[in-house]
């Protein structure tokens, strides 16, 4: 009898435990994602069916949404550290930029104009909802920068930019003030871009652990989420399997020849490896308080191969 009641002491216990678990994390983080792909657009040398950006209608008509309102002063644009900035401190600083980078002389009325091709990356301070056991991201931009992207050459051998922050603006408090006003309620507008951004998503302790052991559990079982990283199913459950092995080749001097010989060197892939996420999003923005909203379309694994860059691991969820 007494055995039978540790053993359910012991099982209230470890259920407590499980349920106490969390399910979820949400962090507050930083993100640069650039939506302008000069390749493409210059050398018509990528099929825009396989790279996924956004192309330029839709990134101009977002860099011309947002400047419009702060040019008729419908929000306010701040700078990182939330002070407050004018208008004219904006205008001048890219009078500056351009004089100073490409000996362009900007008159004020037309700056914006001038710029909106050139709106091709955002700065993003917002916070992020890792579902552990779903592996859903679900975004909330707190603030956004818009910056401008100057190329001074692009060739296959070296790509030169030079970058200049615009502002920083907060769209939901913007929301809120724009609540308390009377008689300026509207309804909701939103700009739909219908292009997939890509951006690379670091995943840092304690989120990295619990998100990728989780991922790792949902590949193995062959989870229906689980796709090829370009999106279409797999032939074969082997097929998964295969993609946790990491393959490489190393040369052996033999003793007895003086020759080298390759080797195969086969080692298993862990979720400890996964430390970066690639995600193609879908963004809108809301016309009269700038929010912009962000729906997390798909995820696919990057393994930290080496400092040059990522390797993907092969399965795409969605």
């Amino acid at each position: 009898m007494k055995r039978f009641a540790v053993f359910i002491v012991a099982l209230v216990v470890s259920f407590l435990g499980f349920a106490q678990q969390p399910s979820h994390s949400i962090e507050y983080e930083y993100h640069n994602v650039g939506v302008f792909n000069p390749e493409w657009e210059i050398y018509q040398s990528l099929n825009p069916k396989k790279f996924e950006h956004i192309t330029g209608y839709y990134r101009e008509e977002l860099a011309k949404i947002i400047l419009r309102a702060v040019s008729s002063r419908q929000v306010k644009i701040y700078d990182q550290r939330k002070r407050e900035i004018s208008l004219d401190t904006v205008l001048n600083r890219i009078i500056e930029f351009e004089k100073r980078e490409f000996g362009h002389t900007l008159k004020k009325d037309s700056v914006f104009k001038f710029i909106y091709p050139y709106i091709s990356e955002y700065s993003f301070e917002e916070f992020v909802r890792y579902d552990f056991k779903t592996l859903a991201l679900e975004k909330t931009i707190k603030a956004y920068c818009p910056t401008l992207v100057r190329y001074k050459s692009f060739t296959d051998e070296k790509i030169d930019t030079v970058r200049l922050e615009l502002f920083w603006i907060f769209p939901q408090e913007e929301a809120i003030d724009q609540e308390n006003k009377k008689n300026q309620a509207s309804k909701d507008e939103y700009f739909h871009i219908p292009d997939t951004v890509i951006s690379a998503q670091p995943l840092k302790y304690p989120v990295q652990n619990p998100y990728t052991t989780s991922l790792f559990r949902k590949a193995k079982s062959k989870d229906a989420s689980i796709l090829r990283a370009d999106g279409s199913k797999f032939n074969a459950p082997k097929e998964i399997d295969d993609l946790f092995v990491l393959k490489s080749n190393i040369y052996i001097l033999n003793d007895e020849t003086g020759l080298e010989e390759k080797k195969e060197i086969i080692s298993d892939i862990i979720p400890e490896d996964i430390k970066n996420l690639r995600i193609g999003e879908l963004w809108s923005i809301n016309r009269n308080n700038l929010v912009i909203k962000k729906q997390v379309k798909y995820i696919i694994p990057l393994l930290d191969i080496d400092e040059r860059g990522f390797q993907q691991l092969g399965i795409r969820i969605q």
